[in-house]
């Protein structure tokens, strides 16, 4: 077995190995592009002219006798226009790692050492080395996304295989090795050449080896990384049945992304959004939604945080707002779930200081985050959910008590286990202060956010804010938002980054409860 990890940083990158001459972005590359990346780097470093062994040829023909097997991440492509026309972003919410691998190839030593170089040099020669690392590896993933059908023994997808009956055949492209096609007759460029070989077919991608080497395989790609599945006519993907459907989440149009400082603007203004969705209706909004009582104006309701949040992401790290999350323990009735896909756009009120402001929105997900102890469920990769064994403060923490009780002391620490507890959350094992948020590499004290909302008057004992992190024994669910304003965006942590550069096995996921 031969393999090679993509390990990619979170954010939004152009789609790789797509160079301007191609006629369609591919995401996920197939192994025809894949194969074509290794010879154009091979090509910009010189390798082809100093491989004297024949190394590199004889490593490109030994990959193209098998269609690989991939492991994809979740990621999602935004069109994109720029100097050169349309084009297509690849948007990841964290980082991540795309596995290709040829389960029954094997490498001579020079041969493996030929791939690795490439391998190597492959990031910086597609000026991608900011945002991706590539390497080989030997061993395969627990998890397969992408297998090529014959490989499973039927042309059709069936309960029981490695993609667990959530298949969807599509067409790639692969490479063919040049002893099927280099003595095709017919073609006199082609006879008059001779030794033709791949690494000359993959390098004169417009030629006449290059269309004689290249054929389509079908694969059966699990449903959420197909490119069918982004031609639903739901604009939405969804993860679970609609009646346990608790969180939605939405991307935030890129020219009106606000600074992560201003999130509770966005947070207010998004509740404010939803509220409306009820103003021409006979019913009012329900409890899950306003957090009162219902029949009883006014009243806040005492049962604890059963409506919802509405959490604003920074899910690039590049300081700038880019997605909402709205959640709630309960799930979403029907009703909320229509009020919910109806939003496009967020307006300041009238009685908002300042100039009016306007958000673009988009709804992306619709899932239900596992209770605890719950076990996995099919999700999006979300910085706010998890799981993860570590959290971080992102805005401030606005304890909502004082400091003191009865004599005894209750600051921070003792509120933030409190609310934990209140919240059905394992003791942490560790809660440490931090000084600052981390945002796009710069430290932000407290006094940067703007932590009191103007919809109503506040008087806060913790109005200062503060930052932390949280340790936990074992990876739970979040998301995690504490203290005074939690359901508005204050209070919020993100799951660090504690082994997160890996692709996740669904059995691993399952374990993360």
């Amino acid at each position: 077995m031969i393999g090679i990890a993509f390990r990619f940083a979170p954010g939004a990158h152009p789609v790789p190995f797509h160079a301007p001459v191609d006629s369609e972005i591919e995401w996920p590359p197939s192994p025809w592009r894949l194969l074509r990346a290794l010879a154009a780097t091979a090509v910009r470093s010189r390798l082809h002219v100093e491989d004297a062994s024949g190394a590199l040829p004889a490593m490109l023909e030994a990959l193209s006798l098998e269609p690989p097997h991939y492991t994809l991440p979740a990621a999602q492509l935004f069109p994109s226009a720029g100097a050169e026309g349309s084009g297509a972003l690849l948007v990841l919410n964290r980082p991540s790692v795309m596995h290709v691998c040829w389960p029954h190839v094997s490498l001579r030593p020079d041969e493996l050492r030929c791939l690795m170089q490439l391998a190597a040099e492959l990031p910086g020669a597609w000026s991608a080395s900011d945002w991706l690392s590539c390497e080989v590896v030997h061993e395969a993933p627990t998890r397969v996304d992408a297998v090529p059908m014959t490989a499973m023994g039927t042309g059709a997808v069936e309960s029981g295989t490695p993609l667990q009956g959530r298949g969807e055949r599509v067409i790639w492209r692969c490479p063919l090795p040049s002893h099927v096609w280099a003595d095709t007759r017919g073609d006199d460029a082609l006879s008059d050449a001779g030794g033709a070989n791949l690494l000359q077919a993959l390098i004169d991608e417009g030629g006449a080896w290059a269309s004689r080497a290249v054929h389509g395989v079908a694969y059966a790609v699990r449903v959420e990384h197909s490119r069918a599945s982004r031609k639903s006519r739901r604009p939405y993907r969804l993860f679970a049945s609609r009646d346990r459907i608790n969180a939605a989440r939405y991307v935030i149009s890129p020219p009106s992304r606000p600074r992560i400082t201003d999130a509770l603007d966005i947070s207010e203004v998004f509740h404010q959004s939803i509220l409306s969705r009820y103003d021409d209706r006979q019913e009012p909004a329900p409890l899950i939604i306003t957090g009162h009582e219902p029949n009883v104006p006014g009243a806040v309701s005492r049962r604890g945080h059963q409506h919802v949040f509405v959490l604003p992401e920074d899910t690039d790290q590049d300081g700038l707002l880019d997605h909402v999350l709205i959640y709630a323990q309960e799930p979403f009735p029907e009703g909320v779930i229509a009020a919910l896909a109806r939003i496009r756009t967020l307006v300041t009120p009238d009685w908002w200081p300042g100039q009016k402001r306007r958000w673009r929105v988009a709804l992306e997900d619709l899932w239900s985050v596992p209770a605890r102890d719950a076990g996995a469920s099919p999700m999006p990769e979300d910085i706010l959910v998890g799981p993860a064994r570590i959290f971080v403060s992102i805005t401030p923490y606005l304890h909502p008590w004082h400091a003191k009780q009865g004599g005894a002391k209750f600051g921070p620490v003792e509120q933030i286990r409190k609310e934990l507890r209140l919240r059905g959350l394992p003791e942490p094992v560790a809660i440490t202060p931090l000084s600052a948020a981390h945002v796009a590499g710069q430290l932000v004290p407290a006094h940067k956010f703007r932590r009191l909302r103007y919809g109503k008057r506040q008087n806060i004992p913790g109005r200062w804010g503060s930052f932390w992190r949280l340790e936990f024994s074992e990876p739970v669910y979040g998301p995690i938002a504490l203290g005074a304003n939690c359901h508005f965006g204050m209070g919020l942590f993100a799951a660090e980054a504690d082994g997160a550069d890996r692709a996740y096995s669904e059995a691993e996921d399952a374990e993360m409860t």
